[in-house]
């Protein structure tokens, strides 16, 4: 059938509308993310993301939102989400998610932290060197710090009780602030990073071994 969803092992859902906002290239990074990701699909619908998570082991969440109250694609996300998890789904949430789905409370737990309209920031944008913390984690095995072009998000909002494993960050005002961590919840793996603001982040050969570090952890034996 015409736009049959073809099973895959890892769907990439690219907000659209609601799910978006005028600061972030998202179809653009999403192409980007595409390409680094071998078996991947972008979905940009809430409504066909239960169907195309059906066999997948990975959901990576580029998306954001200009907006402060939920929509009702919020919820079923939300519930989409939990089912994906409930079953070991793993998850990779990039840059801006912690912009997305605002209230939905499931959400900023599973990823461990969300942007504080008022009092979350970042520093202009340019090219910057990203420390990996002294966090022992396969995902970071070998690797060093990275010079990256992007956004470096400053005092997110961290969850109560939800722990995290930092494994990049930066430090403004003598603060350390994390940019990337992993979690494990059940038989699920976690990441947040907060690398990835357009397409030239992806050109730092340091972020793209990092995230294929990242896909392979959260991907295993693929």
């Amino acid at each position: 059938m015409p736009g049959e969803l073809v099973p895959v092992d890892t769907v990439i859902f690219s907000g659209e509308g609601p799910h978006a906002d005028p600061w972030h290239p998202l179809p653009e990074t999403s192409a980007i993310l595409a390409d680094i990701i071998s078996a991947a699909a972008v979905v940009t619908s809430v409504d066909r993301l239960a169907t195309a998570l059906d066999g997948a082991r990975l959901l990576v969440v580029n998306a954001s939102a200009d907006r402060s109250s939920p929509v009702p694609d919020d919820a079923l996300f939300g519930l989409v989400l939990d089912g994906f998890l409930a079953g070991g789904g793993n998850l990779l949430a990039i840059h801006s998610a912690t912009l997305a789905f605002p209230r939905v409370a499931s959400w900023r737990a599973t990823i461990g932290a969300a942007w504080d309209h008022g009092r979350s920031f970042h520093p202009p944008i340019g090219s910057s060197l990203i420390r990996r913390t002294a966090v022992a984690h396969p995902i970071t095995e070998g690797l060093g710090d990275i010079e990256v072009f992007d956004e470096r998000y400053t005092d997110l909002q961290r969850v109560d009780g939800v722990d995290i494993e930092p494994l990049y960050g930066h430090r403004e005002d003598r603060v350390f602030h994390p940019l990337v961590w992993a979690r494990t919840v059940g038989d699920s793996r976690i990441v947040y990073s907060a690398l990835g603001h357009d397409g030239r982040s992806y050109e730092s050969p340091g972020h793209i071994e990092l995230l294929r570090r990242i896909v392979a952890w959260l991907r295993p034996d693929s």
